[in-house]
């Protein structure tokens, strides 16, 4: 049994920058954390290590960064991040999120399955991820996943993902996802990876982050199906 770990952002669906500007309405009085979110590359990161980089301006400059990350409480990311999925909630009922090309199909043909198991392996808050993928739709067919909200770090994310997995029968699995942060994460936790170059990431640099499966897009679901249920490597 396979089980098949997706990353959501830019590999199921696309958002038009609803999570940003959620975070920036969280975000409120902290204006050096709103400047920084402008100028910030989010692809891959969780929902907590994005807080924290953020609230991490607010601090003394002088001080070293590592300095400034560690000394950011956790009630004040827990403060942040309760906010965002209020104002999260509000931007997707007016712009909900999108599923990607093919993306509908293809959980379809996976769902239908009795070799492969469908999990989520994201940065976001499970709450978050609940969110996004009710107002594109794509909800439903995931069993299990590893969230934000079960850990910052994103490997420790996948290893918990792949731990409910095996919990419900699955003796592999393949995590997929965008950036080089989803492959990293991937090989941090034994598992292979699928990079799909959906985001900002090309097929190439996928590639020579040493993802060990490549697919441009889902737009075709019947080979996409193929690629994600087919050899690992």
């Amino acid at each position: 049994m396979r089980a098949l770990l997706f990353d959501l952002d830019g590999t199921l669906t696309k958002s038009g920058g609803g999570g940003s500007r959620a975070l920036g309405k969280a975000l409120g009085a902290h204006s050096r954390a709103l400047e920084e979110l402008r100028n910030m590359r989010l692809d891959g990161m969780t929902d907590k290590s994005i807080a924290r980089a953020l609230l991490a301006t607010e601090a003394d400059a002088s001080l070293p960064l590592p300095d400034r990350m560690k000394a950011v409480e956790t009630k004040a990311i827990d403060a942040v991040l309760e906010t965002y999925l209020e104002r999260l909630e509000e931007e997707c009922a007016a712009r909900p999120y999108q599923p990607l090309a093919g993306v509908e199909e293809l959980l379809k043909r996976l769902a239908a399955r009795s070799d492969v198991l469908l999990g989520l392996c994201t940065g976001n808050l499970r709450r978050g991820a609940e969110i996004k993928l009710r107002s594109a739709g794509l909800w439903g067919p995931f069993r299990f996943g590893g969230y934000g909200s079960d850990a910052e770090p994103r490997p420790d994310i996948v290893r918990i993902a792949w731990q409910r997995a095996k919990e419900l029968g699955a003796t592999e699995a393949l995590v997929i996802g965008d950036t080089s942060r989803d492959i990293l994460a991937a090989h941090d936790a034994g598992l292979p990876a699928c990079g799909v170059a959906t985001g900002r990431f090309s097929v190439h640099e996928l590639a020579e982050h040493g993802a060990e499966l490549i697919a441009q897009d889902f737009a075709d679901p019947a080979a996409a199906e193929r690629l994600l249920t087919g050899p690992l490597h």
